[in-house]
């Protein structure tokens, strides 16, 4: 038997993780404290928002409990001119991030839709891995 590889953690050396609160963004972080606890990742917090909410600090720092390092950044867009979509895009590109971990929908009403548009628009345009967490 062969010595065991760490190939994969290459993978996870610099984790993106967009949020809005919903709980599926928050099962996409504790996926990322997990990469981050065995591989020794560095997270980054992404909070795109037209409206900023102060509480999303309190509820990332609580979810992750001190388990793991992380970065928080806000990007306040303005309707007219971009997205949150186009805001995570804008991120990984400019972020150079190995893997982004999203959710697959986000605080939409309709229950019905296995993936929201948000999550598809980064999967089908980020340069990196991405993972959908359900």
């Amino acid at each position: 038997m062969s010595e065991p590889t760490y190939r994969i953690s290459f993978w996870f050396r610099n984790i993106l993780v967009p949020v809005d609160g919903s709980e599926n963004s928050m099962r996409a972080l504790d996926l990322a404290v997990d990469f981050a606890m065995r591989y020794g990742s560095q997270i980054t917090v992404f909070y795109a928002c037209e409206s900023c909410n102060d509480s999303i600090e309190g509820v990332v720092k609580e979810r992750i409990g001190g388990r793991a390092k992380y970065n928080l950044k806000i990007s306040k867009y303005s309707a007219s001119e971009s997205s949150p979509a186009s805001e995570i895009i804008r991120e990984v590109a400019e972020g150079n991030y190995d893997t982004v971990i999203m959710g697959a929908r986000g605080l939409s009403v309709n229950s019905e839709v296995n993936i929201g548009s948000v999550a598809l628009s980064v999967m089908a345009s980020a340069q990196s891995t991405v993972i959908i967490v359900r």
